[in-house]
């Protein structure tokens, strides 16, 4: 019971906090530069940037992260624990040192003769899935650990072929775990500033995303309509939130 009371008052504090800092953000909020904000071509772009390419990155994390969370969760050996190792340096490293990596990864010639990925809307896409996907990766593995395979020889013992029975049991019952990875994942993405800023450039109204809009206003003086850009993306994110969060509960009541 003590435990409950004090996970339940620093819970309280934490929100305490995290309410103050948006009060803050709120009261010190200029309706003048809010207004002009919501007809401003470079922030509207770059919002749509943020969008497409937070939400291209996560589809090719979900493609690749969902294959090795689920190699990592059945396969035990050197290899895999060595992959495990190496798919958590996106997260340890500052994402602009991976930018700069990436960086110099695409300015080879072999690279650059192939496509040219620097401060190109492609360049930052790959730049966001490298920093988000062992998000993807971690919670696949989590969620396909606590799947016991024997629901698959079970289903294959009544007919289904192996495909369908993994699809049928296995992914299935691990998809809250990774649909909440790939939000995490998306999120990320959506906020992702250095590697983002350092491969594509921060071009306005070509590879601009949201927080590279919000860096270039502040760091050019305008803070009112850094702070109003910086409160828009909050409400935007609270609401991207809320409307997954009801997608995947109709679809877990559908199940």
């Amino acid at each position: 019971m003590k435990i409950s009371r004090f996970s339940l008052i620093i819970a309280l504090l934490f929100l305490i906090f995290l309410f103050g800092v948006f009060a803050g953000g709120v009261l010190s909020i200029d309706l003048s530069a809010l207004s002009a904000l919501l007809v401003e071509t470079s922030f509207l772009s770059a919002v749509l940037f943020s969008l497409k390419t937070s939400l291209l990155a996560t589809v090719i994390a979900f493609i690749i992260g969902v294959p090795a969370g689920f190699y990592l969760a059945r396969v035990k050996g050197r290899l895999a624990r060595l992959l495990d190792v190496l798919f958590d340096i996106p997260i340890v490293v500052p994402p602009l040192i991976i930018g700069v990596l990436l960086l110099t990864f695409f300015n080879q010639p072999l690279i650059k003769a192939i496509y040219p990925f620097i401060f190109t809307t492609a360049g930052a896409v790959i730049a966001q899935f490298f920093v988000a996907v062992p998000f993807t990766i971690k919670s696949s593995k989590t969620a396909f650990a606590l799947v016991p395979p024997i629901y698959e020889r079970i289903a294959m013992t009544l007919g289904a072929r192996p495909f369908v029975s993994f699809f049928d049991t296995t992914f299935k019952i691990a998809l809250p775990g990774i649909s909440s990875g790939l939000v995490l994942t998306w999120l990320r993405c959506l906020g992702e500033f250095g590697a983002t800023l350092m491969v594509g450039g921060g071009i306005p109204g070509k590879t601009e995303n949201i927080p590279v809009n919000v860096y270039l206003h502040m760091s050019g003086g305008d803070y009112k309509l850094g702070i109003a850009v910086s409160l828009l993306t909050v409400l935007l994110v609270i609401f991207c939130i809320i409307l997954i969060n009801s997608f995947l509960l109709r679809f877990k009541r559908v199940r």
